[in-house]
């Protein structure tokens, strides 16, 4: 994942317009407001022939709206892109978080395969500016079921937030203790508290209260698809 970028007052500027130009790039992002919006294919040399692109298509002073459309094979167990929308924020401790407010409504459309997870990703740190320790998932969407990270092949809790139902699983990516709460049905439009996430996390399986959150992203890991696209038209988060 990439640094988020300060907006600059040129992007302020285009707060309330829509961008409506196509970015193709590995790297390529784009800044609106309170949020950045990267294409990020970091898995795409798993297939050298796929393509992804993202595009801005409209903002207001608190939400941002895009869409991303991809073809990717290669190996069905390998993430190719992690397009999405990051917010700017100040680094926080949980404990001392009162609130992450967010909202998003999506459509996704296919051809006849796919393989994809439509997710929030909240990372944190011991410090404000340490390497990531614990990361935090949040799955609206499964489709062509892939599976999320996970040490017991099975989930270790099950909680409703937000009016949808979620299982909780819980793996290691190398150092980093990855959960991941999944939605048993497709929710294609979700507003709560992200907070929530945090406290309902098992007593004896959880993290640290003294963790500062770094990162707080929304979007989609493709791992396979045909003429694959997420229209988001409209995603706020706040974290308070």
């Amino acid at each position: 994942m990439k640094l988020l970028i300060p907006a600059t007052l040129s992007s302020v500027a285009l707060a309330s317009t829509v961008d409506g130009q196509k970015f193709c790039g590995r790297d390529d992002r784009k800044v609106v407001g309170d949020y950045t919006v990267y294409n990020n294919l970091w898995g795409e040399d798993n297939d050298k022939s796929g393509a992804q692109c993202t595009e801005v298509t409209g903002s207001t002073s608190s939400s941002v709206s895009w869409k991303t459309s991809f073809n990717w094979a290669g190996d069905k167990w390998q993430v190719k892109s992690f397009a999405n929308a990051a917010l700017k924020f100040q680094p926080k401790q949980i404990s001392a978080i009162k609130s992450i407010p967010t909202s998003i409504e999506y459509t996704y459309t296919y051809g006849d395969h796919i393989i994809t997870n439509v997710a929030y990703d909240l990372f944190t740190s011991s410090s404000p500016t340490g390497e990531t320790e614990y990361e935090l998932m949040v799955w609206l969407a499964a489709l062509g079921e892939p599976w999320p990270l996970t040490d017991s092949g099975k989930s270790i809790a099950t909680v409703n937030i937000g009016g949808v139902v979620f299982e909780l699983f819980q793996g290691m990516n190398k150092n980093v203790k990855v959960f991941s709460y999944v939605a048993k049905k497709t929710a294609y439009k979700f507003s709560a508290d992200l907070k929530k996430f945090f406290s309902e996390l098992p007593k004896n399986n959880t993290l640290p209260q003294t963790q500062y959150l770094v990162k707080l992203e929304a979007g989609t890991e493709p791992f396979q698809g045909k003429n694959g696209e997420m229209i988001v038209k409209s995603y706020s988060s706040k974290v308070n």
